[in-house]
């Protein structure tokens, strides 16, 4: 019988600071939802960049389904890799 008292004594605690957490300005989705479009943004350059480019309709379907499918990785990996550099000696 202790049992249910204390378990529901524990559910309304929790609920309750739940609803008092709730009050709490936090930033964390914010910042989140601006890395997120920052990312976004960055991975549609590059989407637009690999269609301008001179690969291959393979190559760039690869490329885009792998930024795609793995935004910062697949950023990463492009800028680092896939882009055509000029040498200038």
């Amino acid at each position: 019988m202790a049992l249910i008292n204390y378990s529901s004594l524990v559910i309304l605690l929790l609920g309750f600071v739940q609803f008092v957490a709730a009050d709490v300005y936090y930033v964390g989705p914010t910042v989140g939802g601006i890395v997120g479009l920052i990312v976004l943004i960055l991975d549609i350059i590059a989407a637009v960049e690999i269609l301008r480019s001179g690969k291959s309709m393979v190559e760039k379907l690869l490329w885009i389904l792998f930024i795609v499918f793995c935004p910062i990785i697949g950023l990463i990996v492009y800028l680092l890799c896939g882009r055509a550099r000029a040498v200038d000696l």
